[in-house]
């Protein structure tokens, strides 16, 4: 049974990614409770890409384990379940599944049954999914409520034209269950405190789950745009807890625990993309991160066979940082010049990030050598412009999905996000937050998981 859910998973990923491109540009397809999109076949290849390689891994890893039998349909159940949710037009069934997803990921976090850590993570992931579950459910009552409708397609034609005020109640509610889905600040206590979960189910949820924000917020995007103060208050929350989540990754000396940090800080800078108005470049962001942070979470064992002693990080010398502006202008202007960005509105804030990114890879290439360094703004400006492209692309499949790009007008918020990210970013590359005890103990204490959760003896996860 394990294999034929392995192959079952690839199989219908190839498939759905092949009717992703047969039908580029088409419209959806509706069927009872359930409509067909890009969106859909898109979201869906891509999450049956990662279960089925978090499947592979874990025919070996999770061999020997005393509910081996179990793992692999509950494994399946929550692959499915995802796949139905992005599928779902029906108001009712879409939360029925949201709670269902959440269940079942609750459970997997608890897999190994009698270990009482493993346990008081799963409840506290539950009690959470089970809150964000209740926002989600008050918001879609009030959407359907403004627009008359019970489907979510009939709630993004109608949001427009609804009475402003229960539609922007209804999206903060739903910015609130994707804010806890994803394990934003100051809901990511959550998500640090799953590190008990199995390794694979860590991958699948980093990779995929959490995902499930920003894939709510894409999905009634019309409806967030209706609402351009609830926009606005997703592109603050996305900020906020992208600084934090960066901030805290710094901090942690656990190797699961500083990915989950980075979890919060990517999850917040696709709902960033999205309060921005580009949802889709949203989607392609969530891709690339679920694929590459599955393969930190699997590869996480190897990491620390190689770990060694850390040693004081040196600052950038003045050549380094002199390589870094020329990248960053570089990468930037590739991003640019492919993604169409800078043609209006707040797309300059995309650019930004793309050029820090390229500056923050020069500073990690610090210690290599000098030819490397150098060569680095030339290759940087080819990732930026590939990046802008895959970002471009994916608009394009994605056209047919109704608001998915409706760039924001560009505000003193967002002027005043570009500062922040800028200077903090700066701040961290001259060594001024190492030298706030304050700073580092905010840090750890706020990003520590639940107490009840942490194992501090290696025999208790055998107990």
């Amino acid at each position: 049974m394990p294999r034929l859910l392995t192959l079952a998973n690839a199989g219908l990923c190839l498939l759905l990614a092949l009717l992703a491109l047969l039908r580029w540009g088409a419209g959806p397809v509706a069927s009872g409770p359930f409509r067909v999109d890009s969106l859909a076949l898109f979201l869906g290849a891509a999450v049956l890409l990662v279960s089925a390689v978090v499947h592979a891994f874990s025919l070996r890893f999770m061999a020997g384990d005393a509910r081996f039998a179990a793992f692999f349909p509950r494994l399946s159940a929550l692959a499915a379940a995802v796949l139905l949710l992005l599928a779902a037009d029906n108001l009712l069934l879409f939360a029925g599944l949201w709670v269902a997803m959440g269940w079942l990921l609750a459970d997997l976090i608890g897999h190994v049954r009698g270990w009482r850590q493993a346990a008081a993570a799963a409840a506290l992931a539950r009690a959470w999914f089970l809150r964000g579950a209740a926002a989600l459910a008050a918001g879609l009552a009030l959407l359907g409520w403004a627009t008359g409708s019970l489907s979510i397609s009939g709630v993004v034609a109608g949001a427009a034209a609804a009475d402003g005020v229960l539609v922007g109640l209804g999206c903060a509610l739903l910015g609130l269950a994707a804010a806890i889905q994803s394990g934003l600040f100051p809901f990511h206590r959550w998500l640090m405190s799953s590190m008990t979960a199995p390794t694979p189910v860590s991958a699948f949820m980093h990779a995929g789950l959490v995902n499930a924000g920003g894939v709510l917020v894409a999905r009634f995007a019309p409806a967030f745009e209706a609402a351009p103060a609830i926009l606005a208050l997703v592109f603050l929350a996305g900020a906020a807890s992208a600084l934090f989540g960066a901030l805290a990754a710094l901090v942690q000396s656990d190797v699961k625990r500083g990915l989950a940090a980075s979890t919060t800080a990517q999850m917040g800078f696709m709902l960033l993309q999205c309060g921005l108005g580009f949802h889709a470049a949203a989607m392609a962001h969530l891709v690339l991160h679920g694929l590459y942070k599955a393969s930190l979470f699997l590869g996480a064992g190897s990491g620390l066979a190689q770990a060694r002693r850390p040693g004081a990080e040196a600052r950038p010398a003045a050549p380094v940082a002199a390589i870094a502006l020329a990248a960053a202008i570089a990468a930037g202007a590739g991003f640019a010049l492919t993604s169409g960005k800078l043609d209006g509105g707040a797309g300059g804030l995309l650019v930004l990030f793309a050029a820090l990114a390229a500056a923050q890879a020069v500073v990690a290439l610090a210690g290599q050598p000098a030819r490397m360094l150098l060569l680095a703004p030339s290759v940087l400006a080819v990732a930026g412009a590939l990046y802008g492209a895959l970002v471009a692309g994916v608009e394009a499949l994605l056209a047919g999905t109704p608001g998915l790009v409706a760039p924001q007008p560009f505000t003193a918020l967002h002027a005043l996000a570009a500062a922040a990210f800028t200077g903090i970013w700066i701040a961290v590359q001259a060594g001024l937050h190492r030298r706030s005890v304050a700073l580092y103990a905010w840090l750890v204490a706020l990003s520590q998981p639940a107490a009840a959760a942490v194992t501090d003896r290696r025999e208790a996860h055998h107990a």
